[in-house]
């Protein structure tokens, strides 16, 4: 099941956060080897979360989040344009309303919790497909997505590399890389593949928690 989490409602829902900000430590220590600077960088919460972006929650059967990835329109602030400016070759910048921003991907099995790669493929693809759709909503052209080597590799190993917009920026010692996903039909086709009878449109959070309040919902 996707779950889709405004920023702004974040405090309502403190076991998805901390389950979510779990598995970005678990990604911070798989890069142990970096300098001390690099793993600040990847720090569990940084400043782009402070800008309340929409996050996308895969969760598994018993509600845990197995996998989650941020949302930023390019018009404001984001990791390319900002927090990567002073790495980013030259005329990299993405500002578009028709474009928003993809960072922060993690999953449980990319940090210390062991998971079959059926698994993986089914949290990537219930990611993908549900990034496409919010997109089409949004009536969005492109998705942009800035992610570590790790993440990218194992995007690309699944048919979903998205292309490649520059060779990949060197941020304290880290790879980092900014692909672009066409958003319609290509783009899901590999992600819907992955994500099987998994795939669901997603669930707003927040107006399951305004549904609760007002009593139609339990």
């Amino acid at each position: 099941m996707i779950a889709l989490l405004p920023g702004e409602s974040r405090a309502l829902f403190p076991r998805l956060m901390g389950e979510m900000y779990d598995l970005r430590l678990g990604a911070a220590r798989a890069h142990a080897g970096r300098s001390s600077a690099a793993v600040h960088r990847l720090a569990v919460v940084d400043y782009f979360d402070s800008l309340d972006p929409l996050y996308v929650l895969a969760l598994d059967e018993m509600e845990g989040v197995a996998g989650a990835l941020r949302i930023l329109p390019t018009t404001g602030v984001t990791m390319l344009n900002h927090g990567f400016a002073g790495a980013a070759p030259d005329g990299l910048r993405v500002e578009s309303p028709l474009i928003w921003e993809a960072s922060r991907l993690t999953l449980r099995a990319a940090g210390d919790s062991p998971a079959t790669e059926a698994a993986i493929d089914r949290t990537i693809g219930q990611l993908g497909v549900a990034l496409n759709a919010i997109a089409e909503a949004a009536a969005l052209t492109h998705v942009i997505g800035v992610f570590d080597s790790s993440m990218h590799r194992l995007l690309s190993h699944r048919g979903c590399p998205g292309e490649t917009l520059a060779p990949p920026m060197r941020i304290d010692g880290a790879d980092i890389f900014a692909v672009l996903y066409e958003v319609g039909a290509a783009m899901d086709a590999p992600f819907r593949s992955l994500a099987g009878d998994a795939s669901a449109p997603p669930i707003n959070l927040a107006d399951l928690e305004r549904l609760r309040q007002t009593g139609c919902w339990s």
